[in-house]
């Protein structure tokens, strides 16, 4: 639902597929519920779900292109990149854990937003492809 991360996703993409011996990890941090909209919070755990099956990317990238996030969108995503998800899956306490431990994480580095790319524990200065690219090519020439 982050019009940031949605923004950068397909460019971010591009630098995955750029640098294939460079390690990416994507930290699922739902910051955009309030009250009884809990979307964001159902997309993350539904990530985390096509994760643990082998299908984190393409969910991902099928999320970060779905103009408006429901329920039901993160459903239909889900079955059609192949995800089973069983009873209970999504709101696991292994789920709530995660996601609790990604939000205190946050915290300690405090990180106020999404998206934030972290190169070797350094944000980076935005979130624009070019400073994330730039960023992992000083990490590598390091």
């Amino acid at each position: 639902r982050c019009p940031g991360c949605k923004a950068v996703s397909p460019d971010f993409l591009r630098i995955i597929e750029a640098n294939p011996d460079v390690r990416f990890v994507f930290k699922e941090w739902p910051i955009l519920d309030r009250g009884d909209d809990v979307v964001s919070q159902y997309a993350a755990r539904a990530a985390l779900v096509a994760n643990q099956q082998g299908k984190y990317l393409p969910v991902h990238q099928a999320l970060m292109a779905e103009a408006s996030l429901s329920q039901e969108a993160i459903d239909r995503i889900l079955a059609e990149n192949g995800v089973t998800v069983a009873p209970g899956a999504i709101a696991s306490p292994e789920t709530t854990r995660h996601l609790t431990d990604i939000s205190t994480t946050a915290q300690v580095l405090k990180v106020d937003a999404t998206p934030t790319f972290l190169i070797n524990g350094r944000a980076t200065p935005s979130i624009a492809p070019q400073d994330v690219a730039a960023a992992i090519a000083a990490a590598k020439a390091a």
